[in-house]
């Protein structure tokens, strides 16, 4: 693990690296996920080992630090994971080809940042998103929260936390802010709105989706209009909506059929 300080703010933001070949693989988490605990299994499982690949806790989760004067909008994400991958940042050598690979919010956060790496003419060679949220109605999670105050959310935040069945999910949410959780998920629900024609739209040579086995029916209607557009779909069969805990081998698999061409 490294920390990287982000100039004129001091915040520091939690990163590590995979070496390797191919394009970087850049992974970015889901909402109240941390890549430190998502991206290691799935970086070791044997379709990616041996390939270059990056993971970052966003501000206000995981390891990195917590500021209180960060909106945690996914617009301002995505402006700091820009300047973060330019040349010149210390974290990615020049010339360095991105794959992105984006989980759930990890994944709608990656199309934003996608499209500023295109305005900056530092497009990324792939954009993978495994069940990300492209429409409010794949975001269940996040409506309910937005549907409470700050205020209110924020003091149940331990009975939040507690409610979620999968001790996996629970240990990352103990290392995440409950403000930078609460404004992640209200920026989500606005900037999913119309995000599926975006994604859809970009000039990225390789684009896909993963959905898992057993996730939820919205997910699966998404992948359907997703194809319908002509899209590349892959399926984790044994996988839910939390990849990395039921099945990190799978989507190390899937993910590689989508960049091995790199």
């Amino acid at each position: 693990m490294e920390f990287h300080t982000v100039p004129a703010k001091g915040w520091r933001i939690a990163m590590g690296r995979a070496a390797g070949v191919g394009p970087l693989l850049v992974y970015l988490h889901g909402l109240g996920c941390a890549g430190s605990q998502d991206w290691p299994p799935v970086a070791a499982a044997p379709a990616l080992a041996g390939r270059a690949s990056l993971w970052v806790d966003l501000p206000g989760f995981g390891r990195s630090d917590r500021p209180s004067g960060f909106s945690y909008d996914l617009a301002d994400q995505a402006d700091l994971l820009t300047e973060l991958l330019a040349p010149g940042a210390g974290v990615v050598p020049a010339g360095t080809p991105i794959a992105l690979i984006g989980h759930s919010m990890g994944g709608t956060l990656a199309v934003l940042v996608a499209e500023r790496l295109i305005a900056a003419r530092r497009p990324p060679v792939a954009l993978v998103l495994a069940e990300a949220i492209l429409n409010p109605g794949d975001a269940a999670t996040s409506a309910r929260v937005a549907a409470k105050s700050e205020a209110r959310f924020v003091s149940a935040w331990p009975r939040w936390v507690q409610a979620f069945p999968s001790p996996f999910y629970r240990e990352e949410m103990r290392l995440a802010d409950p403000t930078a959780y609460y404004c992640t998920a209200v920026s989500l629900m606005r900037h999913s709105e119309q995000i599926l024609e975006r994604f859809l739209a970009l000039p990225v040579p390789t684009k896909g989706f993963i959905a898992g086995g057993r996730s939820d029916p919205p997910i699966h209607r998404t992948a359907r209009r997703l194809a319908a557009a002509g899209l590349p779909i892959a399926t984790v069969p044994g996988s839910g909506h939390g990849f990395s805990e039921d099945d990190p081998a799978g989507l190390a698999a899937a993910i590689a059929g989508f960049v091995t061409a790199h």
